[in-house]
């Protein structure tokens, strides 16, 4: 299942919707994008502490298995500690596949799950607007 995940993130970032690092992580985050925020498995003590504090009671955060040269591999670099996905529909795909690999993540892919169909069912409403 892993290497869905890893298939997922890989195909988020070349969609533009993932910021890699702590620093892009931090802005995504700081400008209210960030859906999802992921650490490695070996993601240093300050590394995080640092996606905890940024997360706090908003944003689901979760710790996948693979380590910092796996999801680096996933995501084009050398090595990725911290990401955010920053779009709604990834987000919750991923939730629910690290849901199934981590069962206390369930109601954060829940909650994730629940805002998706939401956002769907209000892009469906929307009335559209006539050409000119």
């Amino acid at each position: 299942m892993s290497s869905e995940i890893l298939r997922l993130l890989g195909l988020s970032r070349r969609a533009g919707r993932l910021a890699q690092g702590e620093d892009m992580t931090q802005e995504a985050v700081s400008g209210h994008k960030a859906r999802l925020l992921l650490l490695s498995a070996d993601a240093g003590p300050g590394t995080v502490r640092k996606a905890r504090n940024l997360a706090g009671d908003r944003l689901p955060l979760a710790q996948l298995s693979e380590d910092k040269s796996q999801l680096g591999a996933a995501l084009g670099r050398d090595t990725c500690a911290v990401c955010a996905v920053t779009d709604l529909g990834f987000a919750a795909k991923l939730a629910a596949l690290i849901a199934a690999e981590q069962s206390d993540f369930a109601p954060a892919a829940e909650a994730l799950a629940r805002k998706q169909a939401k956002a769907a069912r209000r892009k469906k409403e929307k009335p559209r607007k006539k050409q000119s």
